[in-house]
């Protein structure tokens, strides 16, 4: 059968899926029509905004695309067997635009999702806590489903009709493109306004978190859907397409590789690999949603999704099995899925570990919680220090997957009769995809977490029953792990897949030099020029270059850059925000006690004016660097500095992420009773604190494995300009 049938097959079964989970989550009662009012509130404002969003981020990417079109256009013409494709540049271009427009698809639906399950889930609670989490997790998992049933069929339709991975290429800078604005934009909007709520709300007057006295509440909602849903859906999307794009050019390596060895060309289903666990990824979320759905019983929210995640990496293992075997051979299969049940051990260690740092019994968020009686500043320090030491125990774990899924690569290449260090590669993207098989299950539970939180804040502002509230506490705790699990798993996935995706620069590079395009003309004799191009670019990458050693520089230092540009954007935001949420209590009479109706919508359009505004510098910051250098310094200091970002990014967002979520754990810590409880000058530091990390784990941290992806898939669309550089005129 063919792989690419197969592969959109089940991607549109993961759409049709997503679509009836919209349905029955839609046939779900919505409450009071106060429940309905603060609803629709939410859910306008967040429309509201991602229109405004999405008409930024498509004239940023318009503008792009031209610059792609007439870069290409200066040029040679990309050739093969004596044959110019004159259209290559308009493909590229038109790559790029589509992984925009997916992108922000996956962003929309992620966002409607959310908003559709906050208020039903909201009023499941009056029911119970199982009801309100089984449609949480119905809305979460159209997330999960939507997400990586897009990028499959995307990638699967594009390599149907141009069958060459370099323009994928094009399609993942573009998702990558949009993710970034989405979360980045996403992050400064929600924070902002958590932070005006936070502040004002809890320290200076002392009312509860999602007030409907505090000016800023409905704007903070708005934020949870646009930055946690549509933020994250864009964010996940990027990452499940950049990989596999990558995936898949390692696996046109292989391909070229026994095409000149053998004299025969081999199956497409070296390329196709990547695709056909990503198929395999559809099915396995239906088992883990299905399977958490039916626990009823449970201590804490968390073990349902937690059996739900189990269930979904048990079957990719097994279904893998039968996929690798089946398309390779029993022998050469076996290795490959070793390789793969590499990536799925290192993915449930990376959820594993996110709960002992993050999870609301958490030894370290509990620590927090205790130093909060000392005052702010201790407070601050204890979750710095949690944060530094959580990037050990992950870092650890990918590092042992990279090592173990080579070595097995390698014990591959020796039955395949190629070089070992490319059958080690091909082993690291198995194990890659190993990690991204789950990504639907671990979307869903990441999808939960917003949901749960607005369903908290509606039932606040709804002023429903005590009950409703008591049962939804255990949720919005529960969301704080999953966002920071899911942050967490995109951040060890891009380290994983670091290897791999700057290989797939270096052939790109090769394949430019040796002008060779088109697989199905290509000849032994052109391919001999290609693999002996690649062999010699290693050489081209000595660690005492001047240009690598500067690229390396480079790089280590961007993320420091840009995370300081997002958390200055959020810093200006928020003060806006306080000032105006000061004032309308200084101003509007009878607020505080209830009399008087707070402007909400000054708030939102504070948080949508500053956002907008706010998210570009950091955003072209990114986009810009890779391309200045490659043009000055050429593709090695361009890869050199891909692999710096790589290395400083990783720790830094870990930190960041969770770091910030222990903050937040603490600060819910102490509101359930603990050293005080609310109102408490305890409370009041951890609040401090939880509003220093706000930005650190929600705007700053999820954008940086974003910002790895970006650079990766920018180096692969721009070598042509790299190949120019300016610097040999200067003996570099």
């Amino acid at each position: 059968m063919d792989p690419l049938l197969v592969t959109t097959a089940l991607a549109l079964c993961g759409i049709v899926g997503a679509v009836v989970l919209v349905w029955i989550v839609n046939r779900q009662p919505i409450g009071t029509d106060r429940m309905k009012e603060v609803w629709q509130a939410i859910r306008q404002g967040s429309n509201a905004y991602l229109r405004r969003q999405f008409k930024t981020i498509g004239l940023i990417a318009v503008a792009i695309a031209v610059a792609i079109l007439v870069i290409f256009e200066a040029s040679p013409p990309v050739t093969t067997s004596g044959h110019a494709d004159y259209f290559y540049a308009p493909k590229m271009a038109g790559a790029f635009l589509f992984g925009v427009v997916c992108s922000l698809l996956a962003a929309y639906i992620s966002m409607d999702a959310a908003t559709r399950a906050n208020v039903r889930t909201a009023n499941a609670a009056g029911e119970s806590t199982y009801r309100a989490l089984r449609v949480a997790t119905y809305g979460g998992a159209v997330l999960g489903l939507s997400v990586i049933s897009i990028s499959l069929l995307g990638l699967s339709v594009l390599y149907h009709v141009f069958k060459d991975p370099g323009i994928l290429a094009g399609f993942g800078f573009g998702a990558s493109l949009a993710a970034l604005f989405a979360q980045l934009g996403g992050g400064i909007y929600t924070k902002a306004a958590d932070i005006g709520a936070d502040l004002v709300g809890k320290v200076e007057e002392g009312i509860p978190e999602d007030d409907p006295r505090n000016p800023a509440v409905i704007a903070d909602n708005v934020g949870d859907n646009v930055g946690d849903c549509a933020g994250r859906g864009a964010d996940l999307f990027e990452s499940v397409t950049a990989e596999n794009i990558g995936g898949m050019i390692i696996g046109l390596v292989i391909y070229f590789v026994l095409y000149y060895a053998t004299g025969v060309k081999p199956s497409e289903i070296f390329i196709l690999l990547p695709l056909l666990v990503r198929a395999v990824g559809v099915v396995a979320t239906y088992s883990g949603v299905g399977t958490s759905i039916l626990i009823k019983r449970f201590k804490d929210p968390m073990e349902p999704l937690r059996f739900g995640l189990f269930v979904s990496a048990a079957v990719c293992a097994v279904l893998l099995y039968f996929v690798t075997t089946l398309s390779f051979g029993f022998t050469s299969g076996l290795y490959l899925y070793g390789a793969t049940l590499c990536g799925i051990a290192a993915s449930i260690l990376v959820v594993l570990i996110t709960e002992i740092y993050t999870s609301a019994r958490s030894k370290y968020v509990v620590d927090i919680a205790k130093a909060s009686q000392s005052g702010p500043a201790i407070t601050i320090l204890s979750g710095l220090s949690a944060g530094m030491e959580s990037t050990a125990l992950p870092i650890i774990v990918i590092a042992i997957a990279l090592l173990a899924s080579f070595i097995i690569g390698q014990g591959w290449a020796a039955i395949m009769h190629i070089k070992p260090f490319l059958g080690g590669i091909y082993g690291t993207t198995g194990a890659t995809m190993g990690m991204l098989s789950v990504a639907g299950m671990i979307l869903t539970m990441d999808g939960v977490g917003p949901v749960s939180d607005n369903a908290g804040g509606i039932a606040e502002m709804a002023e429903c029953e005590e009950k409703v509230r008591e049962r939804l506490e255990p949720l919005d705790a529960l969301g704080n792990t999953t966002k920071a699990l899911t942050k967490g798993y995109a951040m060890a996935s891009a380290a994983l897949a670091s290897l791999l995706l700057f290989q797939a620069f270096v052939l790109e590079v090769a394949r430019y030099h040796s002008n060779i395009w088109d697989i199905a003309i290509v000849s032994r004799l052109e391919l001999q020029v290609l693999l002996n191009t690649l062999e010699g670019l290693g050489a081209a990458l000595p660690l005492n270059a001047v240009v690598v050693v500067v690229g390396v520089l480079l790089g280590a230092m961007l993320p420091f850059l840009f995370s300081s540009a997002a958390l200055r954007a959020v810093s200006l935001t928020a003060y806006q925000m306080v000032e105006e949420v000061r004032r309308q209590f200084r101003e509007i009479p009878g607020l505080r006690e209830g009399k008087a109706k707070p402007d909400y919508a000054k708030c939102v359009d504070i948080s949508t004016r500053h956002a907008l505004r706010l998210m570009v510098a950091p955003g072209l910051i990114v986009v810009v660097t890779p391309i200045v250098v490659g043009y000055l310094l050429g593709w090695a200091a361009v890869g050199a500095l891909v692999i710096g970002a790589t290395t400083s990014a990783v720790p830094l967002a870990i930190m960041m992420m969770w770091g910030g979520c222990a903050w937040d754990n603490a600060k819910k810590y102490i509101e359930h009773g603990h050293f005080g409880g609310k109102r408490s000058a305890t409370h009041a530091a951890a609040v401090v604190g939880d509003t220093v990390g706000d930005p650190l784990k929600d705007t700053a941290g999820p954008s940086l494995h974003i910002l790895i992806k970006l650079l990766n898939t920018i180096s692969l669309v721009f070598i042509p300009l790299f190949l120019m550089y300016l610097a040999r005129a200067f003996g570099l």
